[in-house]
């Protein structure tokens, strides 16, 4: 597993935690850190990934409510809800994070956390993200 895979999982942790609970961001990361021991570099891009989503949290929940059929935003499951935030800031806001390898890594961990169709929800969202970033430019 990547240092990126890693980081990824548990930002998908702390997103999910703050989105069920409410927690305090800072507190959520320190105990994911102290509990997964993650790698300096892992370490750094989780914080990164999660600073983004905070900083442009409204902006990325517009992006995904833009991209979603037949389903309203809050309805979505928490871990879903996580998920597309998490790979949105990826590729809204990270430009050294390929578009492929951000849509690629969420479905594959949407198959492993979510239900049996996270994964096809989760790449259909993304691939419209996707697209709608590329006839912008």
């Amino acid at each position: 597993m990547t240092q990126r895979r890693l980081a990824r999982e548990a930002a998908l942790e702390v997103l999910y935690r703050l989105d069920l609970v409410g927690d305090e961001p800072d507190e959520v990361i320190e105990e994911i850190v102290h509990r997964r021991n993650p790698s300096d570099e892992a370490e750094e891009h989780l914080r990164r990934l999660i600073d983004t989503v905070i900083k442009n949290q409204a902006a990325i929940d517009q992006v995904v409510r833009d991209h979603l059929q037949r389903w309203r935003f809050e309805r979505l499951r928490c871990l879903d809800r996580a998920l597309l935030r998490l790979a949105c800031a990826e590729l809204v806001y990270l430009a050294d994070v390929p578009p492929k390898v951000t849509i690629n890594e969420a479905v594959d961990i949407a198959r492993k956390y979510g239900d049996d169709d996270s994964g096809k929800f989760v790449n259909g969202v993304l691939d419209g993200i996707y697209r709608g970033l590329t006839q912008e430019t």
